[in-house]
């Protein structure tokens, strides 16, 4: 079953304290497999006036799910919290390319799934991807760079999420730059289209060269709802 039938990364981006909320849906969908961070969004305050938002902060739901269910899920969990309408959340999932062998066993019952879709869903999972998430790993401080360079290719927003390195509580020397523990993770879903001029932007803003020492990579995007892109009927 765990080699006809793939899994994703689903990933939900809400405001702080709505993360219970998309817990909940999800495990309504037998899914169980779900981990909670927390995030802060980048908008400006400009931006933040215009929706009417008071706050960036943002609870980050990060789920397993099998790829049949995906566009059914997605197209709920817009429903549920309005991201049809903007500053409100986004919704995405990421391919994966491998699991645990229990984590299949456990998601993929018959039962949980939609009839005659699991051989279909492999297939057509390469053809759906149009985003891409990058994620620029920086020093603290540096979020603002990051954003700035993006925006300025026409990104719209992105999240920050703190990291540390494991391993080390003091400045490692890498050639070219320093490591340092504290991170700030900036992700930002964009069109695959513009994916190449971003990261070339960030890196020239805050690549490893610089006193950000950004390291960029990109993941593949399938099921999205939130940033304009609306799901497919055939999953509403």
């Amino acid at each position: 079953m765990e080699g006809r039938i793939p899994l994703k990364l689903l990933v939900t981006i809400v405001d702080r304290g709505k993360g219970a909320a998309a817990v909940r849906l999800y495990r309504a969908h037998a899914l169980r497999f779900e981990y909670l961070v927390m995030g802060l969004g980048t908008a400006s305050s400009k931006t933040l006036d215009y929706f009417g938002l008071a706050e960036t902060e943002k609870d980050v739901v990060l789920t397993l799910i099998p790829a049949p269910k995906a566009g059914q899920v997605v197209a709920q969990a817009g429903r549920a919290f309005g991201l049809s309408r903007p500053g409100h959340g986004i919704v995405f999932t990421v391919p994966l390319s491998g699991a645990s062998r229990q984590i299949p066993m456990a998601l993929c019952k018959p039962e949980n799934l939609p009839p005659d879709r699991g051989e279909r869903e492999g297939e057509k999972m390469e053809s759906s991807i149009r985003y891409d998430l990058i994620l620029a790993v920086v020093n603290q401080s540096y979020t603002d760079t990051v954003m700035d360079a993006a925006r300025a290719q026409g990104a719209r927003g992105g999240t920050v999420i703190h990291a540390r390195r494991m391993g080390s509580d003091k400045r490692e020397m890498l050639p070219g730059f320093a490591l340092q523990p504290e991170k700030e993770i900036v992700v930002i879903l964009t069109p695959r289209e513009q994916k190449h001029e971003l990261m070339k932007a960030i890196h020239r803003a805050a690549g490893p060269a610089t006193e950000a020492a950004g390291i960029l990579f990109s993941l593949p995007v399938n099921d999205m709802m939130g940033l304009q892109a609306p799901v497919p009927e055939e999953n509403l």
